[in-house]
């Protein structure tokens, strides 16, 4: 009989979960370490920190106490705080890696009623389910799944719901690039990358369960593609402004906003190196002639360690910058991000649908930047209060 994950539960301090009843001996590790061995089909972790990953391997053993089959799954505690801006942050993903299947689980968010599933950019479902089962995954393959939603805002959990949404639909008949249902619509992003259940099922897998000091390299910039563009108010001198002119790019020189962010482990625990800068606005004439040009201040990008311990460190970022030569809205983003000392991390961002955002993110053996996060802006009018947010989270399996 094959082993596989029949039941999985959560609370903020407990995971349960429970297997295929082979009648043989299993043995259950967390993060490496064993926490269980017998004949029973089930196993309780107790004594949890809430809001965090873990990552369990159950293995099937014979008479020579050797490992025949095994399990890897990867979940995580609840996060019961009501405090939250972003969604995602309460919600828990868990990935479940066996000889058949790859299967993802996540939990429900309120006013949603189908999900739409990617694999590498290619869309394979939709699914009214929390839950995805993929049996065509190649074992030696690394994949990368989306799992993409949308809501109109007055089904959102946000205080004053009713008002933002009659607000976003004024706005859609306002703005002729957009629609009343468009301004009005949250979207929802949750990414998981995972490595090949080769590499995860192997006996050693890659040593990721005893990684020592991992480092990651965090880049966020947001920028305006446009090489210039229209005031939203047209009755200001300044007409036009000067955009950054270019596509999505990591190395980019050409930005509003640029956070860097370097996460090392030690052996006392870890550091965390924080950079942050704003370009230079221009503004034009209604002749595209230069009028004036200054920087904003970059007070309103706020670094703060939320908790640090031996495995892991968390961060929040809040960003609040806007422009130096008109009143209008400020460019507004937060990012919640985790990153554990077994080499898993878990980053959850939300932000307004203009400008362009584009998040980066690269270990410290690797030397090439790995996309994150992207979104089009769509007009700098959707940077006003009233109108839906993008929700975005990803983490990984390898």
């Amino acid at each position: 009989m094959r082993l596989e994950l029949e039941l999985l539960d959560q609370t903020d301090t407990a995971i349960f979960f429970a297997w295929t009843n082979t009648g043989e001996t299993c043995r259950v590790e967390r993060d490496g370490k064993p926490v269980y061995e017998g004949k029973d089909s089930s196993f309780r972790d107790d004594g949890l920190n809430p809001g965090e990953l873990y990552i369990y391997t159950i293995e099937r053993l014979d008479a020579q106490q050797k490992a025949v089959e095994r399990i890897k799954l990867q979940t995580g505690t609840e996060n019961y705080l009501d405090d939250f801006v972003n969604r995602l942050q309460q919600l828990t993903v868990s990935t479940i890696i066996s000889e058949s299947k790859i299967a993802i689980a996540w939990g429900a968010i309120e006013g949603i009623t189908s999900y739409d599933i990617y694999r590498d950019g290619e869309l394979l479902t939709t699914t009214e389910k929390t839950q995805f089962s993929d049996l065509t995954a190649e074992k030696d393959v690394h994949y990368t799944y989306w799992i993409h939603s949308r809501r109109p805002l007055e089904r959102s959990e946000e205080t004053m719901r009713q008002e933002k949404s009659v607000l976003a639909s004024l706005f859609g008949r306002l703005n002729v690039q957009s629609s009343r249902e468009e301004a009005a619509m949250e979207e929802f992003w949750i990414i998981k990358r995972v490595a090949s259940r080769e590499e995860l099922l192997a006996e050693k897998p890659t040593e990721k369960d005893e990684i020592g000091q991992p480092e990651w390299a965090f880049r966020y910039l947001t920028f305006l593609p446009q090489e210039i563009l229209p005031n939203p108010n047209p009755l200001s001198p300044n007409r036009f402004f000067k955009g950054d002119g270019r596509t999505f790019d990591p190395e980019s020189k050409e930005y509003r906003t640029r956070v860097d962010l370097n996460v090392r482990f030690t052996e006392e625990g870890a550091e965390v190196v924080f950079d942050k800068d704003v370009g230079t606005t221009i503004a034009y004439d209604w002749r595209k002639k230069f009028r004036k040009a200054d920087v904003a201040s970059s007070s309103g990008i706020v670094l703060k360690e939320a908790k640090e311990d031996p495995h892991k460190v968390g961060i929040d970022l809040k960003h609040s910058v806007g422009n130096p030569l008109v009143a209008s809205p400020n460019i507004d983003y937060q990012v919640a991000a985790t990153f554990y000392r077994v080499g898993v991390y878990d980053i959850i961002g939300i932000h307004d649908q203009a400008p362009n955002h584009e998040v980066y993110l690269k270990s410290g053996s690797t030397a090439d930047w790995g996309q994150v996060h992207e979104a089009e802006g769509k007009g700098l009018s959707w940077m006003a209060d009233p109108i839906a947010s993008q929700y975005w989270r990803i983490s990984n399996f390898e």
